[in-house]
């Protein structure tokens, strides 16, 4: 089956996302590697250390990432194109003209060169054809798809020699975050691909309320939000008799909510579907067969308890017609004016757009409450196994797999040290102009370290608890978005009372913000996991469809337009239309992917 599936993804239309690359120490240009190293030497990589044929004490791990090479290395890769990201980048930067590809030749004596580059609307096409052509580039970024496609037909390169050899811990909190990350790119043993992905705690949701509505209906002090479904439901209908805009009107509605009903993670069910232990997305495992959260029993309760606060009135009786992320949305303008007391969210959202609200409600009080359940506990959560969203790979015919491993250790280095506030106020223009020249999205790889929200939540409350203001490169977490949040959180230690600083401050490092109940609620919940990661053929014929059933069914069962005693109706539908193909793959993939 897997062969098929494979077969059947490579003739489709190639979705692929980003690309990137590998690296080696000492080898020619267009030659073999040259560096290959004894028994002795692969012992002593895990001290960190290598050792020389005479037993003497070579270089450092990090020494060897840094090394360059000691002919020109050239690695060819291609670009799905965009703008830069900085308003800072000089208008006359390009991908060829770009400091990595300048500073990589310079220190490294690596060669990067573009075969080609193209814009995103042609992308898939155009890597589609090369890829048809037997033509891969050295070092690329690509979707687990892909990856699965790629690396069962013998088109990627074993990186697991080399993944050993320069193995740190720098490099493992991008790929191997929590020392099993690595495993999703491995295939009998063996490495084929760097994973790229996100925390998987981001997939948990939270409930934020001003406390300075909450007053009204007699709630002053944090400890008294509701931690059950029943309580919650008794506050909301205190709001509903409170006349928020003065016009002598009452009645709600009281909790914002949207269209994209499931995952917007902001004005959406997730909480209260997160409360009944319910999903309406991802595959778990039962008793050792994926079954698949979307149809599962219990998304009863949590459709007839949101129908109940439907009908009386806590939600827009036409919320289903307003998305979230439409430009000028209505939900977000009445979240911003005031309109709600409660929001339900995720640990982004006093980052936008409850900041926008406090700078123009400056007595807004958020806070965080406590996550639903019926019995007042911590509910069980569901995050993926594998957050992975791309892998950084390396084509088969690479004479330097190697090159990936020093091209993304010294981007981290370059982007560690100019990153640094005190490093840039001292640079020149020409340095300022060399550091606005560097743009990480035309590189095949990413630095992102998953982790990082929670490692600098930690490390600058470890600081502000000491009382620093200042710190120097090794108080410094070594991510490459440690340096903002240290900015952000000197930036709301000066202006506490700025709306655009509290939202940064409080989602990512207020000891009772975002990240922290995120971390909180990671921490100490009871955990399934989704532990699908790839796309199978029946996803891509039958998914949307699917997807559109559920939802449409879901949504008119909330405004009460088909009884939730249709529900079974409803998953007979979707295993007839596509759902129990999509089952039959996914547990095939998964029996040969444990």
């Amino acid at each position: 089956m897997k062969k098929k599936l494979i077969a059947v993804l490579l003739t489709a239309a190639m979705a692929v996302g980003c690309l990137a690359g590998c690296g080696n120490s000492k080898t020619t240009s267009g030659g073999a590697d040259t560096d290959s190293k004894t028994a002795d030497t692969e012992a002593a990589a895990d001290t960190g250390t290598a050792q020389t044929d005479s037993g003497e004490q070579a270089k450092s791990v990090e020494e060897l990432l840094l090394e360059p090479y000691d002919e020109p290395v050239d690695i060819h890769i291609v670009l799905q194109y965009r703008e830069s990201e900085d308003p800072n980048t000089p208008s006359d930067c390009t991908p060829e003209t770009s400091t990595a590809v300048k500073l990589l030749k310079e220190e490294m004596n690596i060669n990067l060169i573009y075969d080609w580059i193209v814009n995103a609307d042609q992308y898939e096409q155009k890597f589609g054809a090369e890829l048809a052509a037997g033509n891969l580039p050295d070092v690329f970024m690509v979707n687990p798809n892909n990856f699965e496609d790629l690396s069962n037909q013998g088109g990627l390169a074993d990186l697991t020699e080399y993944y050993e050899k320069y193995r740190c811990d720098d490099l493992d909190n991008i790929f191997n975050y929590d020392g099993n990350f690595i495993n999703v790119a491995k295939k009998d043993g063996k490495i084929y691909g760097l994973p790229m992905g996100t925390d998987p705690a981001q997939m948990t949701s939270q409930m934020i309320y001003n406390m300075t509505q909450l007053e009204s209906v007699g709630i002053t002090s944090a400890d008294q939000l509701p931690k059950t479904i029943e309580e919650f439901e008794a506050l909301c209908d205190k709001l509903m008799e409170v006349d928020y805009n003065g016009d002598g009107k009452t009645g709600g509605p009281v909790i914002p909510a949207c269209k994209n009903y499931m995952d917007a993670q902001l004005a959406d069910f997730e909480p209260f579907f997160h409360a009944y232990e319910t999903w309406a997305d991802g595959w778990y495992d039962k008793d050792g067969t994926l079954q698949y959260a979307g149809i599962d029993e219990g998304i009863k309760t949590t459709l007839t308890k949101l129908n109940e606060w439907y009908n009386k009135g806590y939600f827009q009786k036409d919320f289903a017609a307003y998305d979230i992320w439409a430009a000028d949305s209505p939900v977000v303008n009445d979240i911003v004016a005031g309109k709600y007391a409660i929001v339900p969210a995720s640990w982004w959202v006093p980052n936008w757009p409850l900041n926008t609200n406090k700078v123009e409600h400056p007595d807004s009080n958020w806070v965080i409450g406590p996550n639903l359940s019926p019995d007042g506990n911590q509910p069980t959560i569901m995050v993926d196994r594998y957050p992975v969203n791309n892998f950084v790979v390396v084509g088969r015919d690479c004479k330097n797999p190697e090159a990936v491993f020093k091209m993304m250790y010294w981007s981290l280095q370059y982007t560690l040290e100019n990153s640094n506030p005190e490093r840039q106020n001292a640079m020149t223009e020409e340095e300022k102009t060399e550091w606005y020249s560097y743009v990480y999205t035309w590189l095949p790889y990413r630095i992102y370290s998953p982790t990082c929200l929670r490692t600098n939540f930690e490390v600058i409350n470890k600081l502000a608890e000491e009382g620093k203001t200042e710190i120097t490169d090794a108080d410094a977490a070594k991510n490459n978005e440690f340096w903002g949040a240290w900015a952000s959180y000197l930036n709301y230690k000066e202006n506490p009372d700025d709306g655009v600083a509290w939202g940064t401050y409080f989602s990512r490092l207020a000891p009772d913000g975002g990240v922290a109940n995120m971390i909180h609620t990671i921490e100490t919940a009871d955990i399934i996991y989704d532990e699908v990661y790839v796309t199978t053929p029946a996803m891509v014929s039958r998914k949307a469809e699917l997807d559109k059933l559920r939802n449409n069914t879901f949504l008119s069962m909330v405004m009460g337009e088909t009884p939730v005693s249709d529900f079974d109706k409803f998953v007979e539908q979707w295993k007839a239309q596509g759902g129990d193909e999509i089952a039959k793959e996914v547990n095939e993939w998964y029996q040969n992917n444990k």
